[in-house]
């Protein structure tokens, strides 16, 4: 007795534990604490969203902004090129956050660049786009009220392309305007459009720049007025902080009192980027917010490519074609199918394929055959293969015929035919396929002749004689 309910004892617990592990396992993390009035977390190669709050809530983006303005920049711009400080510098307000630019000092886009993103110089913003404007309209007399104007329709329009629907950009360095505002995930769609530009990609992941502001062109002219800068970034994500994240890449921050504290953070982690940003949040904590968002991304998650371009999803069966070249047709995708998901979720996904109406085959009642039906062209669209997650579709491509799809025509039926009969010739069906096709022709054979030989007995059968005189 004592014995049993030991034994008994010992089955619940075992059960118990089991049940916890697996409740473990496989249950969703817990979402990351963010204190931040706005945040989003995405994957920029495939655009999945990880996380969100507020995501979609119009927020002041502050110096955030400079990200635009160096995509919009070069556009119209090498990085390379030489561009003379003018009267913009004087239209940055005092309390702006400066890199120190002069008056007639010459500076290369790229370190101008780098005014603009290490520390957060508002006149690095007014001498790139009053030297966009001048350049876009051909006008080097334009006053910087012009320019400014010119630059943020630029801007804007920039935004849009790039997918933005609740933003608008009244100035390039981010400086408060009440109509000047983006939300967390408009500017996701900015930060990753820049990590797609080498320029600003690098720039965005120094700690800091000492040097000429002309650069290496210093050396070809040396008649230009220039000064040297000792810039540091803001970014303590990069820095050497008691906020360093080690898989840090970048990008931008700001502040004003209305914006409150933000970044546009990037970070890199055995291959895969993330991108985080931070709006309306206090210091520490938008240091604090992006580091729980990056480690939530990429503890929990991963990219799963659920077919790589050129790979066969399907192999389907022909009606009505041409079986000389077979009778499969291999269905293939044109483009990587990945996205970004959850660990827990990667083993649940299922596969749905459906085919385009025009090619598939019909029983006579309407009902529907698994089989595709000729003729079909090579690169043919003939159907979508869909990755659902409970019912939910997740990522979809279109499928395409890998070859051509003859129709079937006598000749071609005739002509398998034989082929198929002669390539099984030495196997037990096919040499009795060939002896009844042999046994079938000497019927043939023997019946025409039959009845070749009953006629010509019916004919003298029924010949008359002939009458004959004597």
């Amino acid at each position: 007795m004592i014995m049993k309910n030991w034994f008994k004892k010992l089955i619940v617990v075992t059960f118990t534990i089991t049940t916890a592990i697996s409740t473990v396992a496989f249950a969703k993390p817990s979402d990351p604490v963010v204190n931040a009035q706005a945040a989003i977390l995405i994957e920029p190669e495939t655009g999945t969203i990880i996380y969100e709050k507020n995501s979609n809530e119009r927020m002041y983006p502050a110096s955030m902004t400079k990200i635009l303005t160096a995509l919009v920049t070069l556009d119209y711009f090498d990085y390379d090129a030489l561009v003379t400080v003018g009267n913009e510098i004087n239209e940055v307000t005092l309390d702006s956050s400066k890199a120190g630019h002069k008056k007639g000092e010459t500076l290369s886009v790229e370190n101008l660049i780098r005014g603009l993103m290490i520390p957060s110089g508002n006149d690095s913003a007014n001498v790139l786009a009053a030297a966009v404007a001048k350049k876009v309209e051909n006008n080097n007399d334009l006053s910087y009220e012009e320019c400014e104007k010119i630059f943020t329709d630029l801007m804007n329009k920039k935004a849009e392309e790039l997918g933005c629907k609740n933003s608008h950009f009244a100035n390039a360095h981010g400086y408060h305007d009440d109509n000047h505002y983006t939300t967390a995930y408009d500017m996701s769609l900015i930060t990753a459009e820049a990590l797609k530009n080498d320029t600003i990609k690098k720039i965005a992941g120094e700690k800091s720049f000492s040097g000429d502001g002309a650069g290496n062109t210093l050396e070809e002219n040396t008649n230009l007025i220039t000064q040297e800068y000792n810039w540091k970034s803001h970014n303590l994500l990069i820095a050497d902080s008691e906020y360093h994240y080690e898989y840090a890449t970048g990008l931008k921050t700001g502040f004003t009192d209305q914006a409150g504290d933000c970044v546009a953070a990037t970070a890199e982690k055995d291959g895969t980027e993330l991108i985080a940003v931070i709006m309306n949040s206090e210091d520490p904590n938008r240091w604090i917010d992006a580091k729980n968002l990056f480690d939530y991304g990429f503890n929990n998650f991963s990219i799963n490519t659920f077919q790589k371009k050129g790979d066969v999803v399907e192999t389907v069966s022909l009606i009505n074609n041409n079986r000389l070249n077979g009778d499969t047709l291999d269905v293939i995708v044109k483009e990587d199918v990945s996205q970004y998901m959850l660990n827990s979720d990667i083993a649940n996904i299922e596969k749905e394929i459906k085919y385009n109406d025009e090619f598939i085959a019909k029983n006579k009642d309407g009902s529907e055959i698994v089989q595709l039906k000729a003729p079909i062209e090579k690169d043919s669209e003939v159907g979508t293969v869909s990755y659902k997650l409970n019912g939910e579709t997740i990522k979809e491509s279109k499928l395409y015929a890998s070859t051509e799809v003859q129709k079937s025509t006598i000749i071609s039926s005739i002509k398998y035919f034989f082929k198929n009969l002669f390539s099984n010739i030495f196997t037990l069906k096919g040499l009795i396929i060939f002896i009844v096709i042999i046994i079938v022709i000497i019927i043939i054979i023997l019946i025409i002749r039959n009845l070749g030989n009953k006629k010509r007995r019916t004919s003298y059968k029924y010949r008359m004689p002939r009458n004959r005189r004597f």
